[in-house]
């Protein structure tokens, strides 16, 4: 006869599979392990314990419909609405990097005057005749960078 594993033992005589375990250790059935060492029981066995056994149904197939592949056309408007969706994103990428890059330009109270570079500064010496000259421009030039 044919030899089943505990989980089809247990379908076969509509048992829980503690219950068949509960009968092996009773030794009310018999069973013997395979080369892996899992449980097995002889359909013959099942039936001098339990009687007649009941016909399990093979599970059902069911096919899933074939997902056809879109139209060449339909792809093309994919690609463009992805091509559009890009360049969007890659705008709004430039926009804010621009955002977080952006330093405010720095003015003078004295002079509304706006003021963007060292050199602009009212406070810049034009000419450098001493030491103090070069001071202030190095002390303006550090105000200014970022």
């Amino acid at each position: 006869m044919a030899k089943v594993n505990l989980s089809q033992a247990a379908k076969i005589v509509g048992k829980n599979r503690t219950t068949i375990w509960r009968h092996i250790n009773a030794g009310k059935l018999s069973y013997e392990r395979d080369r892996d060492g899992m449980p097995h029981v002889d359909t013959s066995e099942l039936i001098r314990v339990y009687g007649e056994l009941k016909q399990v149904a093979t599970e059902e197939v069911i096919e899933k419909p074939h997902n056809a592949t879109p139209s060449y056309y339909d792809l093309l408007n994919a690609i463009n609405l992805l091509r559009k969706e890009q360049a969007e994103m890659k705008e709004q990428i430039v926009s804010l990097t621009n955002r977080l890059s952006y330093t405010a330009p720095l003015i003078d109270e004295t002079n509304p005057k706006k003021v963007t570079k060292a050199e602009d500064d009212p406070d810049w010496p034009k000419v450098v005749s001493t030491l103090d000259d070069i001071k202030l421009r190095n002390d303006i030039r550090a105000k200014y960078k970022p």
